[in-house]
């Protein structure tokens, strides 16, 4: 849809998603074949306060001048023009909506959970950030949002580092088709750099700035009925917190381990009470106030986890956060094998950059600023029981998919080499001395899988009664969640340690959408992603020491005999959940998304909202070539 908000909007982007950028790249978002306008540094940038620009950025654009034109953007037409602009007051603006939503104004008040009485509104930036995604999948996103949103919030789209026009243009005219009153803006970007901490600075500063908190959406979540009532009641109830984190769970049809395995994270162990009230932000549906976030100099891009990074940093300025045990959205799952693993490795190597340089960072300094919050963490510095408090819960979140047992099983690798070479040259050596390590070894593993399996043992999975699932986990389902974390054992004992010796992973996006494959190539594609580390140095365990060996010892030959039929049982368990049968469900739902797509560029949509007995109207588009909104010809990300 059209993306021409007034000038200073543009800029503004410039200020936010330019902070680690230095001066001479400041351009590299702009075109430059007019003017510049002068209204960008007059009263209503740089002197006027409720465009909260970071003052050291004012003197950089000023610097900049000379080199900055007018700023320009062409996405497709004007009809959101009016809607980008201040709204009217909130009675008047009621009126649109519950024309569109068929619903009185009393009715939409309790819809939404606004109180427009309220001299500080609570009013909503969603913002998405997508790339290559299934268009189809984003579009069923937005439609769950229009149907929740109240009429002042905006919903704000930008998809980067895509240049294929094919893969974005359903979902740009499917923004541009829709009514103005509906408050939402896509943009593209060709190329940002920052991974997705760049694209969020650049929606943080092309956002309604009378939007009082931004909700982080990802593209597949799609929003319950609830979410708008509870998010505003979740605000209502922390006033002064900075962040609010609402839960991640998942809609796929199967993969009931899978889920399992990951609702852990939320159902047990950001549950428990040390945790909540420090909650670091996982991502979507965080709700951040966005003052705070300005304060905060916007997203960094020091990790590709930007959202946990976000969270240290909020808490080191002395601000405060929760997570809100409330399921108000549901996601989809990575829809092959490998996909799942390289998310997981992407948490995992993210997290560890954040605990990397965790203690260099100074923790619970002042806010500097006393509008943040009346109940912040003081500006003196906390007592050290409360300061070891954060950094037990930090630890805790950060560590979640991490284990420290990489170091044993290198101990392991190397003392089967060692004893390999002295049995083929016949070493002298005392070989049985050197079982002793592969002790300590087993020592270890025994401690991270009782320590595991005693945490799933625990998981009363509190968040599924909000949701279908209903009743706790059984026994089984709780062993087999474990079997699937087993999965994981080797990335979260080896793929962080890139990062203690500077190397740099590029942040790569986790696909929705798997083409059709056969019976064969799934199981061959499955066999490839797992990992195989621990189940090869355990088999080469058992033969060494087994009962047909002069190394014979029955403890480390049973110990490693169970590591093998735990990796080789909990392989099991995650080939149950993406195999073949389960592919076939997920093409089913690919060719739907697909055949939805091509007819996306018909002349007139019609949204029915399933949840609510409500239809969305949506205008009619005119056919526009794309352009590009920025470009940034140095970012490499992918």
């Amino acid at each position: 849809m059209t993306v021409n908000k007034e000038v200073y909007t543009g800029t503004r982007s410039i200020f936010l998603s330019s902070l680690p950028m230095m001066e001479n790249r400041l351009s590299a978002y702009l075109f430059s074949d007019g003017i510049f306008n002068d209204r960008i540094l007059g009263n209503s940038i740089v002197n006027d306060s409720k465009n909260d620009f970071n003052p050291l950025m004012i003197d950089l654009l000023k610097s900049a001048v000379p080199k900055i034109e007018r700023y320009k953007v062409g996405l497709y037409k004007d009809s959101a023009l009016k809607g980008n602009r201040v709204l009217k007051d909130y009675n008047g603006s009621m009126d649109g909506y519950a024309d569109v939503a068929g619903y009185s104004r009393d009715t939409l008040n309790i819809h939404t959970g606004r109180s427009y009485t309220s001299e500080n509104p609570i009013r909503l930036s969603f913002q998405l950030m997508t790339r290559a995604e299934p268009a189809a999948m984003v579009i069923e996103t937005i439609k769950s949002l229009l149907a929740i949103k109240a009429d002042d919030d905006e919903i704000l789209i930008v998809d980067n580092n895509n240049t294929q026009t094919s893969l974005y243009e359903p979902l740009a005219q499917f923004c541009a088709s829709l009514a103005a009153r509906h408050n939402v803006h896509f943009y593209h970007i060709d190329s940002v750099a920052g991974f997705k901490a760049g694209a969020l600075n650049l929606a943080l500063g092309l956002m309604d700035p009378n939007c009082s908190h931004i909700v982080v959406v990802d593209s597949d979540y799609q929003a319950l009925p609830q979410a708008r009532i509870s998010i505003a009641n979740a605000i209502e109830r922390y006033p002064s917190h900075a962040l609010l984190q609402f839960p991640q769970f998942y809609r796929d049809a199967g993969r009931v381990d899978i889920h399992s395995e990951l609702n852990h994270y939320f159902n047990h162990h950001l549950y428990r009470p040390f945790n909540r009230t420090r909650a670091l932000s996982t991502g979507t549906y965080a709700v951040i106030r966005r003052r705070a976030l300005l304060d905060l100099g916007g997203w960094s891009s020091a990790s590709i986890t930007e959202d946990a990074q976000m969270g240290v940093l909020m808490h080191s300025r002395g601000l405060c956060s929760q997570f809100i045990p409330k399921v108000i959205a549901t996601g989809l799952l990575p829809t092959t094998l490998h996909d799942l693993m390289s998310q997981r490795r992407r948490w995992i190597y993210g997290n560890m950059q954040v605990l990397n340089t965790y203690f260099s960072t100074e923790p619970f300094c002042s806010t500097g600023s006393s509008n943040l919050s009346t109940t912040s963490v003081p500006a003196i510095k906390k007592k050290l029981s409360e300061r070891l408090a954060y950094t037990r819960a930090h630890l805790s979140q950060l560590s979640a998919w991490v284990n420290f047992t990489g170091i044993f099983i290198v101990l392991q690798l190397l003392t089967l080499l060692i004893i390999t070479g002295a049995l083929l040259f016949g070493s002298s050596l005392n070989i049985h001395a050197l079982l002793a390590p592969l002790y300590i070894v087993y020592v270890s593993y025994a401690i991270f899988l009782g320590r595991r399996l005693w945490a799933y043992m625990q998981d009363r999975a509190p968040l599924n009664q909000q949701t279908s699932n209903g009743a706790a986990p059984s026994l089984s389902n709780r062993l087999r969640a474990w079997a699937v974390h087993l999965n994981f054992w080797e990335l979260g004992a080896l793929s962080w340690w890139p990062v203690l010796w500077g190397q740099k992973k590029p942040f790569i996006c986790t696909p929705k959408q798997e083409l059709i494959r056969t019976r064969k190539s799934v199981y061959v594609a499955n066999l490839m992603a797992m990992p195989k580390v621990l189940l090869m140095l355990n088999i080469t365990t058992a033969i060494i020491v087994s009962p047909f060996s002069l190394l014979y010892s029955p403890l480390l030959f049973g110990c490693a005999v169970m590591v093998c039929i735990l990796k080789v049982w909990a392989a099991k368990v995650m080939l149950d959940n993406y195999s073949y049968e389960e592919y076939q469900v997920a093409n089913k739902k690919v060719a739907a998304e697909t055949l939805i797509t091509k007819n996306l560029s018909a002349k007139s949509f019609v949204t029915k909202n399933l949840s609510q007995p409500h239809m969305i109207s949506i205008a009619k588009s005119k056919d526009k070539p794309l352009t590009s909104s920025f470009k940034d010809d140095n970012a490499v990300n992918f």
